[in-house]
């Protein structure tokens, strides 16, 4: 924001030569005239020679030592130069001559908000306003101490009366465009921006301002169009260039990134917000050795600045050092950093105190009630403890959050909230993985009951899948083509957005069985393609998954290698059978001796020929990845393995799930302990074995709602 004096000093500038001229001639007449002297003060301040300016001024106040006017210069004009107590001693000086000289009190407001004295430097403007209430820079510098204070809807209403007596002031627009989106009313605030450089179209500030906005709603060439404006209004502007290098991180062009913070670092190599924006960009590209380094350089030179802090808690958190986490973070809260409530909620939640976790992300919605991350990281805590009922609405915060949906989806047409459909068609869009997709769908016949039809654009790895949906084959569903625009439609919803839409709770998800089937020729194919290789009896057949997407932002949590199963794959009568896709499919060739996994899926065009192998399976063992949904949605019995803090969809503590009646979690006990997670499958896989012998122990695939309910009573 700028000051009352860079807006004096820039009504002066087109006319500075001829202005001094004026006050040089006065000099050569009276050297001590104070007026002149002052006069000369402001050109020099105005032309950004500080010391000039401060020679001029205390030549004025020698002059004229009872004249405010030429303390209240000398003020200014030491504020410059950043010798910050001389100026408050300056201001003093012309308050103990006039305690109400208007223009003390704001010079003496803005150099208390440059020293965080926000709460004085209210008082301050407001003593200016009481001699002259139509003061536009204190109504305006009265906003900008508000902010610093949090007080949003009193520096609102403060810029407004800026502007209601000055109508065309771009700072005022420029200003309330900042707290509008500070409060999370994004429209409101672009619009503002947008005044703004009507008013002032080289006014580099709102530029980047508007820039990051577009960026934080997901137009990202707009965003890079008006930051790039400003950095060429303003080459000097490091924040600029910051921002670019923040973009270009979204939007993983980290070559790009990189070149944007050299030239921040270039125009200040000391700064700490510039090394802390390294530390940022080397965290993204997973340098955490690179990260500590300029970390270390942003505290040494401010040890107290909360961002940094709150980084220092990020880099501890990604180590694993979750304690130390947790204290870090507590201090960058007490600095006054926002962001560090809710990490510390997932610190909390990474060491099992979910209950605090929970306290801590509610803490953190409290203190900043328009971070869409925050509410994003409450909406997931409250559906991990069970609390649905506010948990799905909270969840819809996603939208609104970058690291969730970068650049989201938007439609011309309106969102289905769940009223009557009346024949109305709604686009059902994938967001997020193919076990999403599959998840979900299970609503779609609850749509269909609402009276309209629903149309499904998923991914195209599901696509053939979803024609076994009931509602497909009775007209009530339609598939459209993944990637295309649609046909006509009325309304749209986000697959995941249903339960909310539906009001799920943990005991209403909708189950009666298995919603999702392979195709039979397609399924007794498979079982000819993929026989029982084991001699004697007849083997259980078991299907193997051990690894999900690797871009999945936890995927090095919940996936391992092929060899963590070495142990359980040396069991007697089972013929293994892999359902891994991808680049870890490549691990079967690496089996030791007289070990031999079957590959099953890693040539398979899509999630409806891995259906038709399921099929053929007694049961699958995988971690959560894609195939335990597809296993869980066919009704097929499946063991999931999850790591010691699950995704929230598992929930915390539970060896059972809600989505799938025939699922089975079984967890780790300590982060990363897959070996000990592999005993407990061994003697689970030992239990199923004896069991056989004994069918009415534990059927392996129970049929009925009570065998189901008996499973989730009583694991083996």
């Amino acid at each position: 924001m700028h000051s009352a004096q860079t807006q004096s000093a820039t009504g002066l500038t087109g006319r500075l030569t001829e202005i001094a001229l004026g006050y040089q001639r006065t000099l050569a007449q009276n050297p001590r005239q104070p007026q002149a002297l002052v006069g000369m003060s402001l050109v020099a301040l105005a032309s950004h020679q500080n010391e000039a300016a401060i020679a001029m001024a205390t030549a004025a106040v020698d002059a004229a030592p009872r004249m405010g006017t030429a303390w209240v210069t000398l003020g200014q004009a030491l504020k410059a130069a950043q010798r910050g107590d001389e100026a408050e001693h300056a201001y003093a000086e012309a308050i103990r001559l006039d305690g109400m000289d208007p223009l003390a009190r704001m010079g003496l407001g803005e150099l208390k908000i440059s020293t965080d004295r926000a709460e004085e430097a209210v008082k301050d403007y407001e003593l200016a306003l009481k001699r002259h209430p139509a003061l536009v820079a204190a109504h305006l510098g009265l906003g900008h101490a508000l902010v610093c204070l949090g007080r949003d809807e009193e520096a609102l209403a403060r810029y407004e009366q800026t502007l209601s007596l000055s109508p065309r002031l771009a700072e005022a627009e420029f200003s309330a465009g900042f707290v509008l989106a500070r409060m999370g009313r994004l429209k409101q605030a672009e619009s503002r921006y947008r005044r703004a450089l009507v008013l002032r179209p080289d006014f580099a500030a709102a530029w980047m301002n508007l820039g990051n906005l577009l960026r934080e709603q997901g137009s990202e060439a707009y965003a890079e169009a008006a930051l790039l404006r400003a950095v060429e209004l303003r080459p000097d502007l490091i924040n600029g260039w910051l921002n670019l290098a923040l973009l270009e991180r979204l939007r993983q062009r980290p070559s790009k990134a990189e070149a944007y913070l050299r030239k921040a670092l270039a125009l200040d190599p000391e700064r700490a917000a510039t090394h802390l924006a390294w530390c940022q960009f080397r965290t993204g590209e997973q340098d955490l050795a690179g990260a500590w380094g300029w970390l270390r350089w942003a505290l040494a030179r401010e040890p107290d600045n909360a961002e940094a802090v709150n980084s220092h808690g990020i880099l501890l958190h990604k180590e694993g050092r979750f304690a130390e986490a947790i204290q870090v973070f507590t201090r960058a809260e007490a600095l006054g950093s926002y962001a560090a409530s809710s990490n510390r909620g997932n610190s909390l939640l990474d060491l099992g105190h979910v209950g605090e976790a929970l306290q801590a992300h509610e803490q953190a919605v409290a203190r900043d009630p328009a971070s869409a991350g925050a509410a994003y990281n409450l909406a997931m805590t409250r559906l991990r403890v069970g609390d649905w009922e506010r948990g799905w609405p909270g969840y819809e915060a996603r939208w609104d959050f970058r690291e969730v949906h970068r650049v989201p989806r938007r439609f011309q047409q309106p969102r289905w909230h769940g009223e009557p459909l009346q024949g109305r068609r709604v686009l059902l869009h994938a967001e997020q993985g193919l076990g999403d997709s599959i998840q979900f769908c299970r609503y779609v016949p609850l749509v269909a009951a609402r009276g309209g039809t629903a149309l499904l654009q998923l991914q195209t790895p599901v696509k053939r899948l979803l024609g076994s949906l009931a509602a497909v084959g009775a007209g009530q569903a339609r598939i459209v083509q993944p990637g295309a625009t649609p046909p006509e439609f009325d309304l749209e919803c986000p697959l995941m957005s249903l339960p909310a839409v539906f009001g799920a709770t943990v005991d209403s998800v909708p189950w009666h069985g298995a919603y999702l089937a392979p195709d039979p020729a397609l399924a007794l194919e498979k079982r000819m393609q993929f026989p029982d290789l084991q001699p004697g009896p007849r083997p259980l057949r078991i299907g193997l998954a051990w690894a999900g997407n690797p871009g999945y932002k936890a995927d090095r949590q919940r996936s391992t290698q092929l060899k963590t199963f070495l142990p359980l794959l040396r069991t007697p009568g089972v013929t293994w059978i892999s359902l891994q896709k991808g680049k870890p499919a490549e691990q079967l060739t690496g089996l030791p001796s007289g070990v031999f996994v079957q590959d099953g899926c890693s040539q398979d065009r899509d999630l409806a020929e891995t259906a038709a192998l399921v099929a053929t399976l007694d049961l699958v063992i995988c971690t959560d990845t894609c195939v335990a949904h597809l296993a869980g949605a066919m009704a097929k019995p499946v063991w999931i393995l999850l790591p010691s803090l699950a995704d929230w969809r598992w929930m915390q503590g539970r060896e059972t799930t809600p989505w799938y009646p025939t699922a089975r979690l079984l967890r780790q006990r300590a982060t990363g302990d897959w070996a000990g997670l592999m005993e407990l499958v061994m003697g689970e896989l030992s239990a199923l074995q004896h069991a056989r012998l004994n069918p009415a122990v534990w059927p392996i695939q129970p049929e009925s709602p009570a065998a189901r309910q008996a499973l989730r009573a009583n694991p083996a």
